[in-house]
């Protein structure tokens, strides 16, 4: 049986008839048939099938039709808001090889048993909920479960009461079931490329620098808990699950639904309820605006929170609450960043409508990624650089791509040298202009000595504490008041 690891209603809102490059291969199939594409034989039994097309897929279509995917102002019912959310959690496993993802969740364990323990904190106890390893199953048989718990659920509390669930399983489906999500829409003569990825995310700078420690967003959130703000300790538990900054998920050519991190609703005002010495609810309190920004993007506009019509107020949730998006739109260069997430975190195929408008999305991926890979060591000589960034060009996955684009009208109109730079220096301002890093790290030197992602800051006789020290002045100082 055919299963679509990526929506038919998806592939049909980019083309009726959709072109698909083979990265691997570098072909290109011209005009394929929605049907015919992004599916694989038997990934789910016949019942999980009907279950996701059921609960999810036949809604979320309706819901996109009847008010995303041509709107300009979009208006959500909590319910509908649900049901768009538990598909993105479905995306996010459902494009996985199963070993692949049965690994993860494994792996979930240490974060699982945490994001418990911090709940407990703030009055939520899913303690009782079994681990994935208790229930000794296959991959196979663990895969099917977990997508059949996903399908219908609605929050976390349902997936606590389901049966079938975990405590992975739990945290799993946390950043899914507890971001906010936004609207972002392409520029004029400008397309978004289908990826076969369940989702595209973008870390912070800090991650990218040292191959995955993320702490930007946690050392800001951890220290504000210590400082007993515990307004800020629900924040912490979901960043310990969701580093992501955002997760990216194709709606059309045109369009992205965008989830998230909580952590970018405290640049706009954030309520939350304090309790009393009792444990009674007390008053609702805004936590302060960051003075970090962990994003590569900079426009802080697109990480907007929605309007909301609340029916009985904010504390007491409803099925007919509104939610209010405004789509925004990207600049050029943000389009093209955005699709450089999609090409590098694909797997086999991208698919895409029109090649004159990803164009310059592709010259980027080939070039940036060619550049990233030139420099194996601090100690490479230019020569030896420019060599490996010649000969990686050369041998880019996207040369056909690229070939086929300007066959058909394509003209690279974007300076990616310049933009690289630009995108680069973005990676880097989250490092050198977050204090809370610094902080973080001097406060147990022992570890940070250890700590093998960090070997990159030493130089000669300056060893990684000495490196965060003088940063943290050198902050101290240019922000004196």
């Amino acid at each position: 049986m055919k299963n679509h690891y990526v929506s038919q209603f998806i592939i049909k809102s980019f083309s009726s008839a959709i072109n698909v490059f083979d990265i691997k291969q570098g072909t290109i199939d011209e005009s394929k048939r929605p049907h015919k594409v992004f599916y694989k034989e038997d990934i789910f039994d016949e019942e999980l099938e009907k279950i996701m097309n059921y609960n999810i897929e036949s809604k979320v279509a309706n819901i996109l039709n009847e008010k995303i995917s041509n709107h300009k102002i979009i208006e959500l019912t909590r319910d509908e808001l649900e049901t768009i959310k538990r598909y993105t959690l479905l995306c996010s496993v459902r494009t996985l090889d199963e070993d692949f993802y049965c690994n993860l969740l494994y792996e979930f364990e240490n974060k699982a048993n945490r994001y418990i323990d911090i709940q407990k904190i703030i009055g939520f106890d899913y303690s009782s909920m079994p681990s994935t390893k208790s229930l000794k199953i296959s991959n196979h048989e663990l895969y099917q479960r977990t997508l059949k718990v996903y399908a219908v659920t609605k929050n976390i509390k349902d997936i606590y009461h389901n049966p079938l669930a975990t405590r992975e399983m739990l945290a799993w489906g946390m950043p899914f079931l507890e971001s906010y999500i936004s609207f972002w829409d392409a520029p004029k003569d400008k397309e978004f490329i289908l990826s076969d990825s369940g989702m595209c995310s973008e870390y912070e700078g800090f991650h990218m620098l040292t191959g995955g420690l993320d702490i930007s967003k946690m050392s800001y959130l951890l220290e504000h808990v210590e400082a007993k703000e515990f307004g800020y300790v629900g924040l912490m538990a979901s960043n310990d699950i969701m580093y992501e900054n955002y997760n990216v998920f194709n709606i059309s050519s045109n369009r992205l639904l965008v989830m998230i991190n909580p952590f970018f609703k405290l640049y706009y005002k954030m309520q939350v309820t304090t309790v009393d010495e009792f444990g009674i609810y007390d008053k609702i309190k805004i936590l302060d605006r960051p003075d970090i920004w962990p994003a590569q993007i900079q426009n802080i506009e697109l990480f907007d929170v929605p309007k909301n019509k609340y029916k009985y107020g904010p504390l007491l949730k409803c099925p007919d609450d509104i939610f209010i998006y405004n789509p925004k739109v990207l600049t050029d260069e943000d389009l093209i960043y955005v699709n450089s997430l999609l090409l590098s975190q694909s797997k086999e195929i991208i698919g895409f409508n029109n090649p004159m408008k990803i164009i310059d999305s592709i010259y980027y991926e080939a070039w940036s990624k060619a550049n990233y890979e030139s420099v194996k060591s601090i100690y490479d000589k230019k020569e030896d650089i420019t060599k490996r960034l010649i000969n990686n060009i050369n041998n880019s996955p996207f040369n056909e791509l690229i070939n086929y684009c300007e066959k058909n009208g394509g003209i690279n109109r974007t300076i990616f040298i310049v933009l690289f730079e630009k995108i680069l220096g973005n990676v880097y301002k989250d490092f050198y202009n977050n204090p809370y890093i610094y902080r973080y790290y001097l406060s147990m030197p022992e570890e940070t000595m250890n700590n093998k992602n960090l070997d990159w800051m030493e130089n000669g006789g300056t060893n990684r504490l000495d490196v965060f020290r003088d940063m943290l002045e050198k902050y101290e100082r240019s922000h004196k008041k």
